[in-house]
């Protein structure tokens, strides 16, 4: 205590002595490199205590350590607000009947997945399953279980046997293997076979008691191994942390070619490219019609398609900004290892401060970007039209054997729909009867017409 007293003081005489950044900078204990940083993690998960006022702190965050999945907790949202970030496609759960909770899943674009609603009521979960190459399905999942109450193992059980192998990571309040919600999970993972994997480091740090804990964990099935660890960044008691599982495939990297279609010139090259209606007469035709069509197809969409190869970097937060974000953290971690006020205090002031720069950086190069738009080279209509298009989620299509989320799952459905339409209709087929039929129509043709004995009227 006599340290920590010492401390205070020395932070107290520098503070007022000096410029307010620069008095950060030499707090005791304090230095302005930044810790080493991890390997980028594979899947991130942060209870956010609310995510509304931190969006722009995520954003940066994500730009940073590129994770391929993030789990979120409490993120406070309601159905009418949506969490929107590039190259990431976001699924969310929010609570209905009152206030707080609420979960989500962040995943990258390129990774081919589904969401999979799973119903629970002892605890909040965004669950959705990953089709990786050469992998069987992986079910991922979000998980928040309020402090109090039981957590139902059924409603468990709903998750891990949705597939093979499974990955629930979240928040489960639960801080000791003996106490209640610790002893139900406890014994719920040694009696199914399943993986803990939990940071060595507390997770939780409360603002008004000097207690952290580690409530912030995963729940592993069919996984070998893996690592957790806490990461000190972001402004909530939870720290993020970082889950690196081994699970034997090759992610899809994030493309960095865009690729736009000139849909005139496709119909142009394709209305020059096939001589017209082909003449078949066999099944053998029908194959070199096909392949005609294809290969037509293909060429007209290549000719008609260009790319343009992506060589800028996201926008990075300035230099200063990042600093202040660097000093934040140390200072926060050094809050959390000594709980002393005056490090709370301060880096709560800096993470205020940070909000507004980073709010005040994006405004600025937003506006420096619509001051960049002209007439003369069409940017600003590029991006008008960019503004204006609306994307639209093509929804899962039911198929005679379940629901297709998938592109080639969907492509499937149709072709084998029309496969199943275009085909000869069967009807019964009666010797007799077509013979009866002959004779009538033979007898229609060949015989002479009985003359009409109606009379002329005139008008």
């Amino acid at each position: 205590m006599a340290h920590i007293r010492q401390t205070s003081q020395d932070a107290q005489r520098t503070l007022l002595t000096e410029e307010p950044f620069q008095k950060l900078l030499k707090m005791p204990g304090l230095t302005q490199q930044s810790s080493p940083r991890l390997k980028c993690p594979q899947l991130l998960h942060w209870n956010a205590a609310g995510i509304k006022n931190k969006i722009n702190q995520l954003k940066y965050f994500l730009r940073d350590w590129k994770p391929d999945i993030l789990a979120l907790q409490e993120t406070h949202l309601n159905p009418g607000d949506r969490l929107k970030f590039p190259n990431y496609s976001s699924y969310q759960t929010d609570r209905l009947t009152h206030r707080g909770g609420g979960t989500a899943i962040l995943i990258r674009n390129p990774i081919d997945h589904h969401p999979t609603p799973i119903a629970s009521t002892t605890f909040e979960n965004t669950t959705i399953e990953l089709h990786l190459p050469d992998s069987t399905p992986i079910t991922i999942s979000s998980i928040y279980r309020r402090p109090h109450g039981s957590i139902s193992t059924l409603e468990l059980n709903n998750i891990f046997n949705s597939n093979s192998k499974c990955i629930a990571v979240g928040d489960f309040n639960a801080k000791h293997r003996a106490w209640s919600s610790g002893t139900w999970i406890h014994d719920y993972i040694c009696n199914n076979n399943l993986i803990l994997l939990a940071p060595c480091e507390p997770t939780h740090f409360p603002n008004h008691s000097n207690n952290p804990s580690t409530l912030d964990f995963g729940i592993l099935k069919n996984f070998s191994s893996g690592d957790a660890n806490s990461i000190n960044a972001l402004s909530s008691d939870h720290n993020p942390v970082s889950f690196e599982i081994d699970i034997n495939v090759n992610l899809p990297a994030i493309s960095k070619i865009i690729k736009t279609n000139n849909w005139s010139k496709f119909k142009q090259i394709m209305s020059t490219s096939l001589p017209g209606n082909p003449n078949i007469q066999d099944i053998k035709d029908i194959d070199e019609a096909i392949t005609k069509l294809n290969s037509a197809i293909l060429t007209a969409i290549n000719l008609a398609s260009r790319s343009k190869l992506i060589n800028s970097n996201y926008r990075k937060l300035p230099p200063n900004i990042i600093k202040k974000i660097t000093l934040r953290n140390q200072i926060r971690k050094r809050w959390q290892q000594t709980y002393d006020p005056r490090y709370r205090r301060t880096a709560n002031r800096l993470t205020n401060q940070i909000r507004r720069e980073i709010r005040d950086y994006d405004q600025e190069s937003w506006k420096e970007w619509l001051m960049s738009l002209n007439q003369e080279d069409n940017s600003i209509y590029i991006a008008a039209r960019e503004f204006s298009r609306k994307y639209i989620q093509i929804p899962p299509i039911l198929d005679t054997d379940g629901i297709k989320y998938t592109p080639l799952g969907k492509a499937n459905a149709f072709k084998y729909s029309l496969e199943n339409s275009f085909q000869t209709n069967p009807e019964p087929y009666d010797d007799v009867h077509i013979d009866e039929v002959n004779r009538a129509i033979r007898r229609y043709i060949y015989n002479p017409k009985p003359s009409s004995n109606i009379k002329l009227t005139s008008p």
